[in-house]
C-alpha cells in the first residue's frame, strides 16, 4: 500500500475513532435518566439495543423473540423497540391455526384388553398411527410505524413493571422522543401514546400492516392455505389486517378467520390513507396494500384490538367481500374506547392508563422481593455479568422475578400461560405453543396461588372449564368408562380431545393428568377459600350440564338458570367437587382384581378374580410417566406408574376432604378403600424410588423428565418421611436430562425447594441463571443455548421456585427459609406471599445468610399454625385477620 495512501487512512480512523468517543461521551443513558423513566426503580427492564424486523423479507425467529412484551390475559403485543421503524406484533391468546386433523378422541376402547395383555407379558407394543397434533398458536397482524430514519442516541427500550408501561426513549437532531404502550385490563385493547419531540418537532409517520410473509415461518404450513386483506378507512380513522382461515373440512373453523384493527387518534397536523409501495408474491394476499400517512401531529395514539370469528363466510368468497362483521365489532369496540377517553381534541392517555393501574397494580405489587440496592445496569449486561459465574447475581436474581410476575400476570385472567406464555412473532410455533399439561402449564402455575394475583386462578379456572366436554369424551373413547373425565397432554385452548393414538406417544394411558390439572385449583382453595368463579363468555355453561353434576344425570335446566342468576360458580361445591368425583370414578374404573400387583411387586392377571387377597395391591394399567419407558421394555405404556400412584392417592385424598366440607355425612368409605388398596412405591437397588412399582420394569435414568416424583411436588408425600425423601433424592442423582430444555432445570429446582435442599437447588439455579436461556427484555427460551423456541417455563416458573425456596406452606405449617439458595439471597425482604392454609407473610426479612430472619404473618381464619425457622418451630392461635412477628 502506497505511503501516502496509509498516512491518509490512518488519520481518517484517527478521526473517526475521535468522532465516535464523541458521541458515546455525550450519548450515553445516565442514572438519572433511567430514574426519570421508572415510577419504582427496583421493577425496572430495559435494554440498549435492539433488533429491528424486516418489512421487505422473512424475518428468522430469533428477530422477534428480542422484543418487549405486554398482555392482559388476553390481549397483547410484542414490540422491536426500533427508533424509526417500530413493530408491533399483536396477539389473542385464543389464535390458532387450523390443520386438517380430526377435532375428535377416536374409540380406541376395544383395544384395552389387548393393550393390557401385552403390558402384563411385557409384549412390546407398537404400531404405525399417526401423531395427529393440535393446533397452533399463531400471531396477528405486525403494525410497521415508519418514520424518517436519523442518528440517535441516548436510545433505551423498557419496561416498567409497576405501571406495566412498555416504552422507548431517544434523542436525534430533532429533540428526545418518547411512546409508550401498556395492555389494558380495563378495556380489554393496546392503547400506544406517541408525542412531538422535547424540542417541539412534530410526528411525521407511516402506519402499515407488515405482509404476512415477513413474519418468522411463514408459508411452512397451513397458513399458506389462508387469504388476507389490508383495510384502511378512507377517512384514514383505522386500518386493519383481516384474514380467512383455510378451508379443511374437519375444522370447526373453515369459515372462520381473526383480525387486527388499531384504530388512529392525532391531535394537530393531518392523516391520510396512502397506497404502500411494497411488492409481494403472496398468493395469500388479496387486495390493495394501504396505510396511513401522519403529517406534522403534535400527538398521536393508537388502539388495538385482535379477534377472531367462527362465521366470516366461505373463503372462495372472501375475495370479493368488502365489509366483515368481525372487523366492524373491532371497529365498534374502539370506537367506544375512543370516545370513553375524549377530551378537548385529544385522548386522555392518563386515565385509560390509571383505570388499568387501578386493576394491573393491586395484583403486582401484592409481592414484592428485596435483594439489595437497586440495580440500574440493563438486562444485556446482567446477563453478562451472570454468565459463567458459580453464584447467584442478586439484582438479576430480583429482577428475573418481577419479570416472571410481570409475564404471569399479563398472562392471566382469561387462562393460563401457553408453552409460549401468550406470545408469538412467528408462525408454527414450536410444539404448537400448545398448553402441554404433563409438565409445561405445571411448572409455569406453580406459583398460581402464592403469588396472591386474584386474576391468575380465575383464568386457570376458565381453562379448565373450556376443556371439560371433551374429558369426558376422552374417558369413554379411550377407556369405555362412564360420568368420568380423563385429561389430555395437549390442548390448544380449543379442542382438549386426545388425537393422539401412536403408541410411542401413548398419550391416552396418561392416567395422572387429571389430577394434576385439579390440583391448582385446590390449592387455590387452601390459601383463599371458597371462592367465587364469575360466569364469563370464556366457557359455555350449557356444555358443562353433565361433568358439573355430582350424579349421573346432568345438570337440571332449574339448576343452570339458578347458577346464571347468581352469576357465579362457587369453587368447591360447584367445580372441585364433581370434577373430583368424576375423576374418582375414572380410577375406580381403571382398577380391578383381575389385574393385580403381588406383594413381591410382580403384576399378573387372573381372569374372573373378583376381590384382592391379603398382600396384594391393584396393577394399575395401561400407565405412563411422560415421557419416558424402562430401559428393558421398549413400550411406555406400562404398569403403576409412581406418578400414577400419587396423583391417584392425591385425588381420592382431595375427595375426601371436599365432601367432608360439604356434607360432613358423606359415606368416603368406597374412597378410603380404594387408595388402601393402591400398590405401594418401590425402590431399586440405589435406593432411589422407581419410576414403575414393579419388578417387570427397570429404570431409565436418561429422560429430562421427573414425573415419577410427583409425590414430591407438586404433593407434599416427603414431607416427615425421612425414608421416602432419600429415595428421590437418590432418584434426582440418578437422572440424568438427555437434551438441554430447560423445564428440566425448572422442575428440579421445583423439587429440591419442596425437599428443602438448599444445595441441589443451588446447582440447578445456577445453571438456569448462567446459560443462554434469556433474551434481552428477560423472556426465555425452551433450551440453554435460545437453539428451540420462545418458551416461559424459566421465566414464569422462577416464581414458583424463588416462592417455595423461601415460603414452604401446607397443612398448620409455615416454615420460613426452607431452601434458601447459596448466594444471591443472603440477605432480602420478601412481601405478600399466600400460604396455602388461609394466611398472608405480610413480611419475611432475614440477613447474613438466614442467620437472622423476622416475619409477620396475617392469618385469613381463627386458626393454630405452626411456625417454623431454622430447627425452631412454635405453635400460635390466630384470630381472623391478626397479625403476629416472629423472630429466629
Amino acid at each position: 500500500m502506497n505511503r501516502y495512501v496509509k498516512k491518509s487512512l490512518c488519520v481518517l480512523l484517527t478521526v473517526t475513532f475521535a468522532f465516535s468517543l464523541a458521541s458515546c461521551s455525550g450519548g450515553k443513558v445516565s442514572e438519572g435518566d433511567i430514574k426519570s423513566l421508572f415510577k419504582d426503580t427496583s421493577k425496572i427492564s430495559f435494554s440498549y439495543d435492539y433488533t429491528e424486523l424486516k418489512d421487505s423479507r422473512k424475518n428468522k425467529t430469533k428477530s422477534w423473540r428480542q422484543g418487549m412484551v405486554s398482555g392482559n390475559g388476553l390481549q397483547g403485543f410484542i414490540t422491536s423497540g426500533s427508533p424509526y421503524s417500530d413493530t408491533f406484533i399483536f396477539q389473542n391468546m385464543h389464535f390458532i391455526m387450523p390443520n386438517e386433523n380430526q377435532r375428535t378422541c377416536p374409540q380406541t376402547y376395544d383395544e384395552l384388553e389387548t393393550v393390557k395383555q401385552s403390558i402384563i407379558k411385557c409384549k412390546d407394543i407398537t404400531d404405525n398411527a399417526n401423531y395427529d397434533d393440535v393446533y397452533r398458536y399463531h400471531p396477528g397482524g405486525q403494525l410497521r410505524l415508519d418514520f424518517d430514519k436519523k442518528s440517535t442516541k441516548k436510545y433505551i427500550r423498557y419496561t416498567d413493571y409497576e405501571t406495566s408501561q412498555v416504552g422507548v426513549d431517544f434523542t436525534d437532531k430533532n429533540g428526545t422522543w418518547k411512546r409508550t404502550s401498556f395492555t389494558s385490563m380495563a378495556d380489554d385493547v393496546v392503547i400506544t401514546k406517541l408525542n412531538k419531540s422535547s424540542s417541539g418537532s412534530k410526528l411525521n409517520l407511516t402506519l402499515s400492516f407488515d405482509n404476512l410473509s415477513t413474519l418468522a415461518n411463514f408459508g411452512d404450513s397451513d397458513e399458506a392455505n389462508m387469504k388476507y386483506k389490508k383495510l384502511t378507512d378512507d377517512n384514514a380513522n383505522y386500518l386493519a389486517l383481516v384474514s380467512h382461515y383455510p378451508d379443511y373440512e374437519k375444522s370447526e373453523l373453515k369459515n372462520g378467520g381473526y383480525a387486527t384493527v388499531t384504530y388512529v387518534i392525532t391531535s394537530g397536523g393531518k392523516k391520510e390513507k396512502v397506497l404502500i409501495d411494497k411488492k409481494t408474491d403472496e398468493t395469500q394476499f388479496l387486495g390493495e396494500n394501504t396505510g396511513i400517512k401522519i403529517t406534522d401531529a403534535d400527538s398521536v395514539y393508537l388502539l388495538t384490538v385482535s379477534d377472531r370469528t367462527y362465521d366470516m363466510g366461505r373463503i372462495d368468497d372472501f375475495e370479493k367481500q368488502n365489509g366483515f362483521k368481525l372487523v366492524e365489532d373491532c371497529i365498534a369496540k374502539l370506537e367506544c374506547v375512543a370516545a370513553k377517553y375524549a377530551g378537548n381534541n385529544d385522548f386522555d392517555y392518563d386515565k385509560a392508563l390509571n383505570n388499568h393501574l387501578e386493576i394491573y397494580q393491586p395484583q403486582f405489587d401484592s409481592v414484592t422481593l428485596s435483594l439489595g440496592d437497586d440495580n440500574f445496569e440493563s438486562n444485556e449486561t446482567l446477563l453478562k455479568m451472570q454468565k459463567g459465574k458459580k453464584k447467584i447475581n442478586s439484582a438479576l436474581a430480583q429482577r428475573t422475578y418481577y419479570a416472571g410476575r410481570y409475564a404471569y400476570l399479563s398472562c392471566s385472567g382469561y387462562s393460563t400461560s401457553r408453552l409460549y406464555g401468550m406470545w408469538t412473532g412467528e408462525f408454527n410455533t414450536g410444539w404448537g405453543s400448545k398448553y402441554t399439561m404433563d409438565a409445561n402449564v405445571n411448572l409455569q402455575t406453580s406459583s398460581m396461588n402464592t403469588s396472591n394475583m386474584s386474576r391468575s386462578p380465575i383464568g386457570y379456572a376458565y381453562f379448565i372449564l373450556r376443556q371439560l366436554p371433551d374429558w369426558e369424551e376422552n374417558a369413554y373413547a379411550t377407556h369405555g368408562f362412564k360420568d368420568a373425565i380423563q385429561a389430555p397432554v395437549n390442548t390448544d385452548g380449543d379442542k382438549a380431545v386426545i388425537t393422539e393414538t401412536c403408541y410411542p406417544y401413548p398419550f391416552r394411558y396418561w392416567n395422572a393428568g387429571t389430577s394434576w390439572m385439579i390440583n391448582p385449583l385446590y390449592e387455590t382453595l387452601l390459601s383463599y377459600g371458597n371462592i367465587n368463579i364469575p360466569l364469563s363468555d370464556e366457557f359455555d355453561l350449557e356444555n358443562l350440564k353433565s361433568v358439573l353434576s355430582v350424579t349421573e344425570k346432568d345438570l337440571t335446566e332449574s339448576q343452570i338458570e339458578e347458577i346464571k342468576k347468581r352469576g357465579y360458580l362457587r369453587l368447591e361445591e360447584d367445580i372441585l367437587y364433581p370434577l373430583l368425583l368424576k375423576s374418582a370414578n375414572y380410577w375406580s374404573q381403571l382398577m380391578t382384581p383381575e389385574y393385580y400387583t403381588a406383594k413381591d411387586g410382580s403384576i399378573h392377571y387372573e381372569e374372573g378374580k373378583t376381590s384382592l387377597n391379603d398382600g396384594e395391591t391393584y396393577c394399575i394399567l395401561p400407565s405412563y410417566s411422560p415421557e419416558n419407558n424402562p430401559s428393558n421394555y421398549n413400550s411406555p405404556s406400562d404398569a403403576n406408574c409412581a406418578i400414577d400412584i400419587s396423583a391417584c392417592r392425591d385425588n381420592l385424598n382431595m375427595l375426601i376432604k371436599v365432601m367432608g366440607d360439604i356434607d360432613k355425612s358423606a359415606d368416603t368409605s368406597k374412597w378410603q378403600e380404594l387408595e388402601k388398596n393402591l400398590p405401594p412405591y418401590l425402590y431399586d437397588e440405589t435406593g432411589a424410588l422407581k419410576e414403575w412399582a414393579t419388578t417387570s420394569f427397570d429404570e431409565n435414568n436418561k429422560h429430562r423428565h421427573l414425573s415419577h416424583l410427583y409425590g414430591v411436588w407438586p404433593l407434599f408425600e416427603t414431607q416427615g418421611n425421612d425414608e421416602l425423601s432419600k429415595a428421590c433424592e437418590q432418584a434426582i442423582a440418578n437422572r440424568q436430562s438427555e437434551n438441554e430444555a430447560s423445564h428440566a432445570l425448572v422442575h428440579r429446582s421445583l423439587i429440591a425447594s419442596r425437599l428443602k435442599d438448599s444445595d441441589s437447588l443451588t446447582d440447578a439455579l445456577v445453571k438456569l441463571m448462567n446459560h443462554k436461556i434469556r433474551y434481552d427484555s428477560l423472556m426465555t427460551n425452551h433450551d440453554y443455548d435460545q437453539g428451540s423456541c420462545y418458551c416461559t417455563d424459566f421465566a414464569i416458573g422462577y416464581l414458583g421456585i424463588i416462592n417455595e425456596s423461601l415460603v414452604y406452606s401446607h397443612n398448620n405449617d409455615i416454615e420460613f427459609l426452607p431452601a434458601l439458595p447459596n448466594s444471591g439471597f443472603e440477605n432480602g425482604t420478601l412481601k405478600g406471599i399466600k400460604t396455602r392454609n388461609r394466611a398472608t407473610v405480610t413480611e419475611l426479612k432475614w440477613a447474613d445468610g438466614g442467620k437472622t430472619i423476622s416475619a409477620t404473618v396475617t392469618s385469613d381464619i381463627d386458626q393454630k399454625l405452626n411456625i417454623k425457622a431454622g430447627g425452631k418451630s412454635q405453635t400460635v392461635e390466630f384470630k381472623a385477620g391478626e397479625s403476629k412477628t416472629f423472630m429466629f
